[in-house]
């Protein structure tokens, strides 16, 4: 009778609105949302020698170029890009000495010529495009038609400083639209068998959403540079965690410089591969696909 009692007790308690345990997803914390790739934006490239020059108009330029490397060479092509207010993309093309204009379904719009290989490329709330120079780390201002602003004042975006902790949390500095220091974001770190190497603030939108890119290995191992895995996390304006994409592929055959970037609510991801230029799209917006 006993028994029979515990038993109804058990299956009267699981009934009960509050009580059911929350799911742990896969890896990761327990009731947060996981954002699969929604889009993947695919742009040909062509495959160059190293020291070969832009013959101008006898090469096409929807054409983005990589070299394919050499023994005492790492391969070299799309080092940077960012996301127009349309949608559109700019991307740098350093062995040709420009930026790239690509529409949302890779259609090539044109080019803007600059006279120097691009490092990295940013773009500020107001549209003007931050083209940082590879040789000498210059920064140059261009306005949305690619015309160089010679007067034109303005700094790289600062974002929030971020640290690793413990391989099981970090924290992250943040600051509000206003310029204000805001409560900082304790990510915690509960993947079993993984330990946390790198935390990296991207981007805070309009409505207090901030953005966090979390590199992480397996635990106790010697190389941490191998068998990285990598996600973007979303926070709410109270610092609480609302979900996470799924992992980003790493298989770079050019390593970027900028390789994420955050426009809209969406995770954008810079990704080249022998055949290609992919830029991989997590719709954080999109409601909840993978509760």
């Amino acid at each position: 009778m006993a028994r029979l009692s515990a038993l109804m007790l058990l299956f009267i308690l699981s009934a009960l609105p509050g009580t059911t345990a929350p799911v742990e997803s896969p890896g990761g914390p327990p009731n947060i949302c996981s954002y699969p790739i929604s889009q993947t934006v695919r742009i040909p490239v062509a495959i160059r020698r190293a020291g070969d020059a832009d013959q101008g108009g006898d090469t096409d330029a929807a054409l983005l170029w990589v070299t394919s490397g050499a023994k005492d060479e790492l391969p070299e092509g799309p080092s940077s890009f960012d996301v127009l207010e349309d949608g559109s993309f700019v991307i740098a093309d350093p062995l040709r000495d420009r930026l790239a204009i690509f529409d949302s379904n890779a259609k090539f719009l044109q080019e803007w010529k600059l006279g120097f290989a691009a490092d990295s490329v940013s773009i500020t709330a107001n549209e003007l495009i931050l083209v940082e120079e590879a040789s000498t780390g210059t920064l140059h201002v261009l306005d949305r038609s690619g015309r160089l602003q010679p007067d034109a004042y303005t700094v790289l975006p600062q974002r929030g400083e971020a640290s690793v902790l413990t391989p099981k949390n970090g924290i992250v500095a943040r600051k509000g639209r206003d310029g204000q220091n805001r409560a900082p974001i304790e990510v915690r770190f509960d993947r079993p068998g993984q330990a946390l190497l790198s935390l990296e603030s991207l981007a805070t939108d309009a409505a207090g959403n901030s953005f966090i890119a979390l590199e992480s290995t397996v635990e106790g191992k010697a190389s941490p540079d191998v068998n990285v895995d990598k996600v973007v996390r979303r926070y709410d304006s109270e610092g609480l965690l609302v979900g996470e994409t799924s992992t980003l592929p790493l298989d770079y055959f050019v390593t970027p410089v900028d390789e994420l970037r955050v426009h809209r609510g969406s995770v954008y991801q810079l990704q080249t591969t022998k055949s290609e230029v992919r830029i991989n799209i997590w719709k954080t917006n999109e409601g909840c696909p993978h509760p």
